[in-house]
């Protein structure tokens, strides 16, 4: 039994653009399972440069399965350049008719032995023996959508000619980490030229540098802008559920350091050039402690790209995987071999290469994805697939950890049919937000203003105490003392106890502050946006202060024209009923977000929070007002507000979770 590791990573092209943090990202991830996983230098193999070659690929791989066994952790790590080829073959699964694939140091368009194609590293994932766990690393490039192509003098006379052969420089990125890194900085002062570099000689440290080689432009024409690229994550992801029709079922687990319409930066990190996203992955598994948790890195990572102004999403799939990293300590006694020590370069890590019988059989393996992405959706009359559905929850304001919802699930899942039950259950998401906002987290004080702040704050408790008093005079008339037929006794401040009152300083930075929108909103789309670009169907809760969230985040993913979408959109308990929240959403034309199907409005009485969000001018289609609040005893004349404002999810109450969640889930 023994761990192993397969590193590589590209600097210097022999036809392509260079890069310069590739090599860095290897000795990176090297350390990394030296120091944090035990791994010992002989169950690591690393190739650089001219050594990253299409046979050097395929005994790496073979190198990793040798004598593998369950229990095993295998890791394969890519960083350099990405790109895609024409699809000469028309192989059914590919219908953008392009291949994705990895750059090797030879890298030429017509020679397909200088590059690895996304079927291979798909057809790879069939051989991996039961029980042997596989991490794929990939740090590249896999679409050049949105970005600039610099086209310089093509020489290579000088080793910093970093722009040769169809390079690109993220500039937008490089002007906005540029712009951070002065402020109160005076030493963070450098010749910004680099930024936007028009020539070779101006690539300096401030030069972000994306890992996408563009094809030629005969292979884009032949191409042409027909569908959106499919990348080398789906070309792995498919595989994996071809086999079971369900993700939980992945043999292996990828990270790749974007999703599949943005790029991998290449930048000045810390005294030196890396990958963005190998560098923070390491920093956040360290961070992580002794057994880093893969949620929990995935959130710190992207979390720590967002904070060094970097676009890219690395994406973890499968969706929610909650192991260790790279099977964490379980590898610090890994292994039959003695340490080797560093001096030894890469002993024993070349296997015997694939025969002509192996290529026939990852022949039949393509042809069964092919099969597989060609079935589509099936068991539905409006074409949804049980399989591709989802549920996501998004709570509301005051803190939240992992598992609010399982109550709410809870009081829903016996009214939805055995059918559409495991097809949620097996695809149920939480939006986690408000460590964020909460009192825990003060680091941006400094962003507000304290008396704008206070005086945003007083106006809002004023605004919720408003509605607290005109909803317990309209309760109050409505249940009059059945002795005397008067109104019944008033009640103090203390008893309405107005729901997140004690939080709502912190959505007041919400409102407030664009970094705290963009980090909570981030949440939110970070967990919506791969459900809805599988093409998926997607049932959407959410709560109280949580529906602001949900309405900014699915307004600015609309913008990206996912295949997916959301078949019901449930607002309860909205704060977006709330003219003074509603006249600050960005944005703010109310119009419903296009890819949602249908918007449901829940209202409960005595809830203060709730209301009727088409009063506000937003678009719902359907609203259910004034419910009544199930599990909440009447106390001198109406009821409790915090009471009422939790009452939708009460195990009780059939009228919501039977007859509104449940009936409208159901229902095509």
């Amino acid at each position: 039994m023994a761990d192993k590791a397969f590193l590589s990573g590209i600097n210097d092209y022999r036809t392509i653009s260079d890069l310069r943090g590739c090599v860095n990202d290897t000795e990176s991830i090297t350390k990394l399972l030296k120091g944090e996983f035990g791994f010992k230098k002989s169950q690591i193999c690393v190739k650089k440069d001219e050594e990253v070659t299409k046979a050097a690929m395929n005994e790496g791989w073979e190198w990793l399965l040798e004598d593998a066994e369950p229990g095993d952790w295998l890791i394969f790590h890519f960083s350099g350049h990405g790109s895609y080829i024409a699809d000469t073959d028309q192989e059914e699964g590919e219908a953008d008719s392009r291949d994705e694939l990895l750059c090797l140091y030879g890298m030429d368009w017509n020679d397909k032995d200088t590059y690895l194609l996304d079927d291979e590293l798909a057809a790879w994932t069939k051989q991996i023996p039961t029980g042997v766990q596989v991490t794929f690393v990939l740090d590249c490039c896999h679409s050049g959508t949105g970005t600039r192509f610099i086209q310089p003098p093509m020489s290579r006379a000088a080793r910093g000619d970093f722009l040769t052969a169809g390079g690109q420089s993220l500039d937008d990125i490089a002007t906005r980490r540029f712009r951070g890194s002065r402020s109160g900085s005076e030493k963070a002062v450098k010749k910004p030229e680099g930024i936007r570099p028009e020539a070779s000689d101006q690539v300096d440290q401030n030069t972000v540098l994306a890992r996408f080689a563009p094809p030629p432009a005969a292979i884009q024409a032949v191409i042409g802008d027909q569908t959106k690229t499919r990348t080398i994550e789906d070309a792995l992801q498919s595989q994996a559920r071809s086999r079971s029709g369900r993700k939980s079922t992945m043999n292996h687990v990828l990270w790749s350091g974007c999703k599949d319409n943005q790029t991998s930066a290449d930048a000045y990190i810390n005294g030196d050039y890396h990958g963005a996203f190998t560098y923070y992955f390491c920093e956040s598994v360290r961070d992580a402690g002794g057994e880093p948790q893969s949620k929990a890195v995935i959130k710190s990572l992207r979390s720590k790209l967002r904070d060094e102004n970097f676009t890219q999403i690395p994406q973890l799939e499968p969706a929610g995987t909650s192991g260790l990293v790279f099977g964490a300590s379980s590898n610090s006694n890994s292994g039959n071999s003695t340490d080797d020590g560093d001096d030894i370069e890469n002993e024993g890590c070349v296997a015997a290469p694939i025969t002509p019988g192996d290529w026939n059989q990852l022949l039949t393996v393509l042809q069964q994805i092919a099969d597989q992405l060609a079935g589509g959706n099936v068991g539905r009359s409006d074409g949804r697939g049980e399989s591709d559905r989802s549920l996501v929850y998004v709570h509301g304001i005051c803190e939240h950890h992992e598992g609010y919802s399982d109550s709410w699930w809870n009081a829903m899942s016996p009214h939805l049919s055995l059918t559409t039950r495991n097809a949620l259950l097996g695809n149920r998401h939480e939006v986690l937000w408000s460590e964020h906002v909460s009192k825990m987290n003060r680091s941006l004080d400094d962003e507000f203003d304290p008396d704008e702040l206070r005086q945003m704050e007083l106006m809002l408790e004023a605004v919720l105490e408003e509605r607290v008093a005109r909803e317990a005079s309209e309760q109050i008339s409505e249940n009059r003392s059945a002795r005397s037929g008067e109104p019944g006794e008033p009640a103090s401040r203390a008893f309405m106890g107005i729901p997140g009152v004690d939080c709502v300083d912190d959505f007041v930075k919400y409102l407030s502050s664009d970094t705290i929108r963009r980090r909570v909103i981030a949440e939110a789309t970070d967990v919506i946006r791969p459900l809805l670009e599988a093409g998926g169907s997607v049932e959407l809760i959410s709560h109280s202060w949580g529906t602001v969230v949900a309405f900014e985040a699915l307004r600015k993913l609309e913008r990206e024209n996912l295949p997916g979408r959301v078949h019901n959109w449930f607002t309860v308990g909205a704060a977006l009923a709330i003219n003074f929240v509603a006249k600050r959403l960005e944005p703010s034309d109310g119009r419903k977000p296009r890819m949602v199907d249908r918007w449901i409005n829940l209202d409960a009485k005595g809830d203060p929070v709730g209301g009727s969000v088409l009063s506000t001018g937003l678009r719902a289609d359907h609203e259910f007002l004034r419910l009544k609040p199930e599990g909440c005893k009447p106390r001198f004349g109406f009821v409790k507000p915090a009471c009422a404002h939790s009452s939708y999810f009460d195990p009780n109450n059939d009228r919501v979770n039977r007859d509104i969640f449940a009936k409208w889930i159901q229902e095509n």
